[in-house]
């Protein structure tokens, strides 16, 4: 994130329209930069967990999910600004700003799991799951599926809950995007499944990964629809979008409760001597 965070304080020293939002990116960069710091080194161990996994789960369902996309965008093409009076950066400066959140995508993408690894160890089974995060697990899951089948049917070609006035906005960028939401709805689902069998680390990391894609980019294009009137109106119907948007963020919540109760449960196991016991007697 550091060439992102000096290029934003170049940019804030210009001036310009937009100087106040840089100054924000500054800070967050700034605090991106001091979070993956904290990831690495042993004094992270003793932040507070909440202070350092929140803004790493958003983080990382923010940027880690784009990972596969950045190549294939670039390949599309596509509008550098956000609105028709946005100036447009140069093409070193879209590159520079790629390379930045992609190396930080896969800084945390690699960091936040091993930090979690190195402060709460996991095992393999689960002795018995509650019923509570069963059944939060079941409505995640159906949850996912019905996000994830219908952006895999619009990016086949299905129309059903799309706007028939804007069916030409269905560009190649539009498709990959479409498509990048289908896939992670249903590894939301699948991994959220999963953990109501074990608690492997692929299956744990997959739901911890999703869950943020899907509360980060919901909550973030909620609240955009609400702030922003888009000078090309999407291929979805508006219902669709708000629909998409909030049942996604609630999804992402919801499987980071099951994560976050499983994690808790198997600690709980190892630390209660009668967890121990048990696990020896069934060795």
């Amino acid at each position: 994130m550091t060439p992102y965070c000096v290029l934003k304080i170049v940019w804030t020293i210009g001036g310009g329209p937009l100087r106040a939002i840089n100054a924000v990116t500054v800070v967050m960069s700034g605090l991106a930069i001091l979070l993956g710091l904290a990831l690495a080194q042993p004094w992270g161990l003793r932040v507070p967990a909440w202070l350092m996994l929140l803004p790493a789960w958003i983080g990382m369902g923010f940027l880690v999910p784009m990972l596969p996309l950045i190549p294939a965008l670039a390949l599309v093409g596509g509008d550098t600004g956000d609105s028709a009076g946005e100036v447009r950066m140069a093409a070193w400066e879209v590159g520079l700003l790629s390379v930045s959140f992609a190396g930080f995508a896969l800084g945390v993408a690699i960091a936040a799991p091993a930090y979690a690894a190195r402060r709460w160890p996991l095992g393999a089974e689960v002795p018995g799951l509650p019923g509570v995060r069963v059944t939060l697990a079941r409505l995640a899951a159906a949850l996912c599926v019905a996000l994830g089948l219908p952006s895999l049917c619009w990016a086949a070609g299905a129309t059903a809950g799309l706007n028939p006035a804007t069916l030409g906005n269905r560009d190649a960028q539009w498709h990959l995007l479409t498509v990048n939401n289908g896939v992670w709805a249903l590894i939301a689902a699948a991994s959220v499944w999963t953990l109501t069998r074990h608690t492997g680390r692929l299956p744990l990391l997959a739901a911890w990964l999703a869950a943020g894609f899907l509360f980060a980019w919901g909550s973030w294009k909620a609240v955009l629809s609400f702030a922003v009137t888009p000078e090309f109106p999407p291929p979805e119907q508006p219902w669709v979008l708000a629909a998409q948007n909030h049942f996604g963020a609630v999804a992402g919540l919801l499987i980071l409760v099951v994560v976050l109760l499983t994690v808790a449960d198997e600690a709980g196991q190892r630390e209660l001597p009668g967890g121990r016991q048990r696990s020896r007697a069934g060795a």
